[in-house]
């Protein structure tokens, strides 16, 4: 209810930029804080009444987070392969997805824990990985793509929103992003205007104006 009200607050009266840290920051005081708490109290239960499927489900969850953090970690921090981070995470995501589907059933709870911890890495280097992704979409929409089909670009592009979703740095995401648009129209260098134009509407629904 809490984070309802505080996403209410921020489509209301705040910046659309506001609302992933805001809601980051209420969920870092209203849960976060707690988890210790929460799990200690719950695990006892589960014990307490033998919930041998539960507790092999709260194992599991601690795993793969684990696995995803330590695993992203190496692609984020990696300076010297800078060049590679968007499409190795894409290739990560590709696989967690994969992974959700066919070993989890897409189960909720598993869904979240991939999110959760996918969002914790990729803001591992502050704004960093936000500048990486506007490059990496200035290297597809350029014409210099031009073998590759629409549809596999619209595919490309709607696989970057995603970790576009996860970013902090949006506003640095928007000055580069921004700069290369401009380059690319008034150069002539885009590959297709009517990707430059779906991307934009994405871009317009995550973000407004």
């Amino acid at each position: 209810m809490r984070l309802n009200e505080e996403n209410e607050i921020c489509l209301l009266y705040l910046d659309a930029f506001t609302r992933k840290p805001l809601i980051t920051t209420a969920e870092r005081q209203q849960l976060e804080r707690h988890i210790p708490a929460i799990l200690d109290k719950g695990f006892m239960m589960l014990m307490d009444g033998h919930r041998i499927e539960d507790l092999q489900r709260m194992y599991s969850l601690q795993a793969i987070s684990s696995y995803i953090r330590r695993t992203g970690q190496s692609i984020v921090m990696d300076e010297e392969k800078d060049k590679d981070m968007v499409s190795s995470l894409l290739e990560f995501k590709a696989s967690l997805d994969s992974i959700l589907e066919e070993s989890f059933s897409k189960n909720e709870a598993f869904c979240n824990t991939i999110k959760d911890s996918f969002e914790h890495l990729i803001n591992l280097r502050q704004n960093r990985p936000a500048e990486l992704i506007a490059k990496f979409l200035d290297e597809k929409l350029r014409d210099g793509n031009k073998g590759t089909s629409e549809e596999e670009l619209e595919g490309t592009l709607d696989k970057v929103l995603v970790l576009f979703r996860f970013i902090q740095g949006k506003d640095v995401f928007e000055a580069f992003y921004k700069k290369d648009l401009a380059k690319r129209l008034l150069l002539g260098k885009s590959a297709s205007i009517d990707a430059e134009k779906s991307m934009i509407s994405k871009l317009k629904t995550e973000c407004g104006s």
